[in-house]
């Protein structure tokens, strides 16, 4: 196990998944913008559309696409203790959804096309294996599935310094903040068709692509 994913799962997979929620980050920058991304992203085809959420965290994406009409859904985290919060929160609210703990840089427990979209908030910047993730969401789309991201890419000078200091010091897991232009050239190299790729805010940017 890599020192990032190590970090990762002595921050998640603790006493801060019941707190995650409440977090001082969580509150500052409202990530519920990158969820309204994802929402307005998928339009109509919300409500027919079988779903895999990718580190699904407590489950706050998964409940505004329930609220947004979607029935069919999944989520993985590689925290267990995340999915324990997530799964008591949404079966609390009626939500069913399948969750199971992976690590998407590894495997994902569900069979070659199974998803019409995969997402993910606040994820890109812990994957150290960006491709082999990529490919495990790949392969669990249906040929021409979308993948919805959104992830926190911040301005010079600042995304710089962040990335310096995770070259020596993980913090949380946190391993390489993108910038738009960058991911978009990553999805484009790694085959996805890039079909919007933009800033959101002064924090955070969102990226849609079709698996081939």
């Amino acid at each position: 196990m890599d020192r990032y994913k190590a970090s990762s799962l002595r921050a998640y997979d603790g006493e801060l998944a019941e707190s995650y929620d409440r977090s001082f980050v969580v509150r500052l920058l409202d990530l519920t913008v990158m969820d309204d991304f994802v929402v307005l992203a998928l339009g109509d085809s919300l409500a027919g559309s079988r779903i895999l959420d990718v580190g699904c965290g407590t489950g706050r994406l998964l409940e505004r696409l329930a609220d947004s009409g979607t029935w069919q859904l999944a989520g993985s985290d590689l925290a267990q203790r995340m999915l324990d919060v997530a799964d008591g929160k949404l079966r609390g609210l009626g939500i069913d959804v399948e969750l199971r703990a992976a690590d998407a840089e590894s495997a994902l427990p569900w069979p070659a096309d199974s998803f019409d979209v995969v997402t993910n908030t606040g994820v890109l910047h812990h994957l150290y294996g960006l491709s082999a993730a990529l490919a495990e969401m790949r392969r669990v789309l249906r040929p021409g599935g979308r993948l919805v991201v959104a992830d926190p890419c911040f301005f010079t000078p600042v995304r710089e310094l962040f990335n310096l200091l995770l070259r020596h010091h993980p913090r949380d897991g946190d391993f390489y903040f993108y910038t738009p232009a960058q991911m978009g050239r990553l999805l484009a190299e790694d085959g996805w068709r890039v079909m919007v790729c933009r800033r959101l805010n002064w924090w955070a940017f969102g990226a849609v692509a079709r698996s081939p």
